[in-house]
């Protein structure tokens, strides 16, 4: 039993109690030392540095934050040299010190390779512009002899060569080719449409946007339809390629654009099942002139007042009177088939 005689000895405990007070000092200084590392619990909150100046938020947040920049990127809505993007994204609780990956917006604009629009149709010139970024400012017709085809590109009033570099979102004019043939094309129907949408199908129509007229004031833009245009429409009207039509505009805040489309719709229905039934141009011209006077006098504003006035302006009462004299079509059958066009076709100008 000697083997175990240490035992008993004073001097093996004093030196057992010096190796666990050691151990949990270590422990202990592991500890500190790993919250002094991760700085546990020091947590802060990521501003939100978004459109602000790169320069000044790298100087003043130095201390908090390892900045590092990924890219930089062109932003209309943004100014040069502020933050486009950020990662970690704002109100996110990070540990001081952390990486800030962020995006810039480059202070010179992105720039794109003009594409090759020669001897391609109107169609796929436009196609090509808006896949790289670009559009088109206007088109002038010449002679030459394929309809709609491009014939050249022009920048600023010069010739743009395929490759050059151009400022992405700019507008190129195209010379288009007249053709051998008719020299005119059908009107499209811009009467509430979207102002955002009314240049492209003038384009896509071989057409140009003349005068633009604001009515009322709309700081949004996205809230203005087409109150009226010139030429008026008409699906017969043909004009000449290039020309340019006039546009005036409301903001569907203040003009109620969809009891104005139904007026429109239903003219259009009535007109299309007279002309079926071949009434006479005098019949067809009155009742024309009955729905021009409805829609040009009436304020389609949202408040009762307004619309009190707007039920007061109705086709006169001898509308019905003058088309029964027709015998060729009963008023019954005319209102049934307007209201069979309507059900069967749910696009009301919006």
């Amino acid at each position: 039993m000697k083997a175990f005689n240490f035992l008993t000895q004073r001097a093996f405990y004093i030196n057992m109690l010096i190796i666990i007070a050691l151990i949990i000092i270590i422990i202990e200084a592991v500890f500190v030392s790993l919250d002094s590392y991760t700085r546990h619990g020091d947590e802060i909150v990521v501003p939100d540095f978004v459109g602000q100046n790169c320069d000044s938020i790298l100087e003043q947040y130095a201390d908090v934050f390892h900045f590092v920049m990924l890219d930089s990127v062109y932003a209309k809505n943004l100014p040069e040299g502020s933050f486009f993007q950020q990662d970690p994204l704002p109100n996110s609780n990070v540990k001081k010190g952390r990486n800030l990956y962020y995006i810039k917006v480059s202070e010179a604009p992105e720039k794109v390779s003009m594409p090759n629009l020669r001897n391609l149709s109107l169609r796929q010139a436009m196609v090509l512009l808006k896949s790289n970024g670009l559009k088109v400012s206007e088109l002038e017709y010449v002679d030459h002899f394929a309809k709609n085809a491009v014939v050249e590109q022009k920048f600023n009033g010069e010739i743009i060569e395929p490759g050059n570099e151009i400022v992405k979102g700019s507008a190129v004019k195209l010379l288009v080719g007249y053709g051998r043939d008719d020299k005119k094309t059908h009107l499209p129907n811009l009467l509430t449409v979207k102002k955002d949408n009314v240049k492209n199908l003038l384009h896509e129509a071989s057409l140009n946007i003349g005068k633009e007229i604001f009515m009322d004031f709309e700081e949004d833009e996205s809230k203005l339809k087409v109150y009226k245009m010139e030429p008026a429409y008409d699906i017969q009207t043909l004009i000449t390629l290039g020309s340019t039509v006039d546009v005036w505009y409301r903001s569907e805040n203040q003009f109620d654009f969809y009891s104005y489309g139904r007026e429109l719709f239903k003219k259009d229905s009535i007109l299309s099942v007279m002309k079926k039934k071949k009434l006479s141009d005098d019949t067809i011209k009155y009742v024309t002139d009955s729905f021009d006077y409805i829609i040009t006098h009436r304020l389609f504003k949202y408040d009762s007042i307004s619309r009190e006035y707007d039920k007061n302006i109705v086709l006169e009462k001898d509308f019905f009177e003058y088309i029964h004299r027709d015998d060729t079509l009963n008023i019954d059958s005319l209102y049934n088939e307007m209201f069979e066009n309507e059900l069967e076709n749910d696009y009301f100008y919006e």
